[in-house]
């Protein structure tokens, strides 16, 4: 209810926004109070409660939806399996693959948690700068399979722009992966993520990191799979990343599954230098049917 209020604040009472439009209002708003510091219209205070608010609705929306739910309906530390997900793991990625992902949810965390034995390692699998004898990273032993990879054989899961057991310290060097991401604990979930905006902070901190430790890996790629992403007009960063970190005609193979054929045309058009003659691309109209096509076809 304090969310809706709140965007009827920002956008009056015949709003018609996203998620991503509020979330991108708020940021830059602050953005501008902490430049000009006019706050004749908002306090500065007023948005930054906002924005715990919005931040708090994020997390509970995603509990909603992917934790597992207790018989008095609250929400368990346990989290709802994903049949794709989990068979992404155990039957498709290999050691030393790289995931790319723009999502804020644990579900591939999960799932590599659970069934990423001698695939996986959640301490050296993110790319974070560990610090002298690991100081800057704690709390991954939770988001560790009963037998963690090596650490020049784990896959790596590059998390652009954040994700909700990610928790950066205030000096922005050290990191907590948190054992709850879902769930509100006390007062306002803590975890950090880049707000879907068009001036996105990829170039500093820790982020600045996540972003190199992807375009390497994609430096390195011979096979490019695109799962439900589309590669939108209005992320141009994303779309810089893609541009500038694959070498003309380096792909074997180019596999889209989208649902959305004009998404996939644009996949396509971004990455065309990339493509030789001899790349093998593939469309599917699924997860679902991206799965049930056996590696060996794309490899």
């Amino acid at each position: 209810m304090d969310v809706m209020e709140d965007v009827v604040t920002l956008f009056g009472t015949n709003f018609d926004v996203t998620l991503e439009n509020v979330f991108a209002t708020v940021e830059h708003t602050l953005r501008m109070l902490r430049t000009t510091g006019a706050e004749r219209a908002y306090r500065k205070q007023d948005l930054e409660t906002m924005r715990d608010r919005l931040l708090a609705a994020i997390a509970i929306a995603l509990e909603a939806s992917l934790a597992e739910r207790a018989e008095d309906g609250h929400a368990r530390q346990s989290f709802r399996e994903c049949q794709y997900h989990d068979k992404l793991v155990k039957d498709l990625l290999r050691n030393e693959d790289a995931i790319i992902s723009f999502n804020y949810d644990c579900v591939i965390d999960d799932s590599l948690r659970r069934l990423g034995d001698n695939k996986w390692n959640a301490r050296y699998g993110y790319g974070f700068n560990l610090g002298p004898r690991g100081v800057n990273l704690r709390g991954e032993v939770f988001w560790q399979p009963e037998f963690p990879a090596k650490q020049d054989l784990t896959i790596h899961l590059h998390k652009l722009h954040g994700s909700l057991h990610f928790q950066f310290g205030s000096q922005g060097k050290k990191v907590n992966l948190k054992k709850r991401p879902y769930t509100k604990q006390l007062g306002t979930p803590r975890y950090t993520i880049i707000p879907p905006e068009s001036n996105k902070a990829y170039d500093k901190g820790i982020f600045a990191t996540l972003w190199k430790n992807a375009a390497q890996a994609l430096g390195r790629a011979k096979h490019l799979i695109f799962i439900g992403y589309s590669l939108p007009a209005t992320d141009l960063h994303s779309t810089a990343l893609f541009r500038t970190s694959i070498k003309s005609g380096q792909l074997k193979s180019l596999v889209i599954a989208n649902p959305d054929q004009f998404a996939r045309a644009r996949t396509r058009s971004v990455l065309q230098s990339a493509l030789g003659e001899k790349t093998r691309i593939l469309s599917c109209d699924s997860f679902e049917e991206f799965l049930q096509i056996d590696r060996s076809v794309w490899r």
